[in-house]
């Protein structure tokens, strides 16, 4: 009996050593990040199926501060700051007040849906290679997010080796009415200033 036992113990033990999985683990470590810790600027990229694509930066300083400038097609320049969101027809000379936000509220949010997405993560793959030259880990995942639509997504980050910073993520999104693949070129941004409206 006591051999039994023991037997099962260990099966236990192996099982939950299978179940682990550090590439999974990683992932969901890259995903929960609401920021990387410091001031980034970022080239986005954003193609839906069927349309011309578009390009913005994304200028952040933090969650209480951060600017998008549409680059192509040229548009107004979106910006929040403290607990509400600016819009600028002028490149930033002047602002106008579009609406007010709850900025702390919101980052809760965010956060609680990105735990909340995460359950779901699966499929995930690690490999290595390199990027412009400099090492980087490769770490993908398929997730389902539930805010707003339901959409099926795998998404991808680049991180840099020597210093853990994503530096290029890619979010392939499918819904049943749209596709779209969001591309993120990101850089660190340490001497970033940015508009803080009266």
């Amino acid at each position: 009996m006591k051999s039994i036992l023991m037997s099962l113990g260990l099966f236990a033990v192996t099982s939950q050593a299978a179940l682990a999985d550090p590439c999974l683990d990683r992932f969901t470590e890259l995903y929960l990040q609401l920021d990387q810790g410091m001031p980034t600027k970022a080239a986005v990229t954003t193609a839906f199926k069927g349309a011309p694509e578009s390009k913005n930066d994304f200028l952040y300083l933090g969650p209480d501060h951060y600017m998008t400038v549409p680059t192509s097609p040229a548009g107004p320049w979106v910006l929040g700051y403290g607990n509400a969101l600016y819009q600028s027809a002028d490149e930033g000379k002047t602002w106008d007040k579009i609406r007010e936000m709850e900025t702390d509220q919101n980052a809760d949010k965010a956060r609680a849906d990105k735990e909340t997405n995460a359950e779901t993560i699966r499929n995930a793959t690690c490999s290595a290679e390199d990027l412009e030259g400099e090492p980087v880990e490769v770490v993908a995942a398929d997730i389902t997010v539930s805010q707003g639509m339901v959409t099926e997504n795998r998404y991808t980050y680049w991180v840099r080796k020597s210093d853990n910073f994503i530096v290029k993520a890619v979010y392939d999104t499918k819904a049943p009415n749209f596709e779209m693949v969001t591309t993120q070129e990101i850089e660190k941004a340490p001497g970033l200033t940015l508009p803080a409206p009266e």
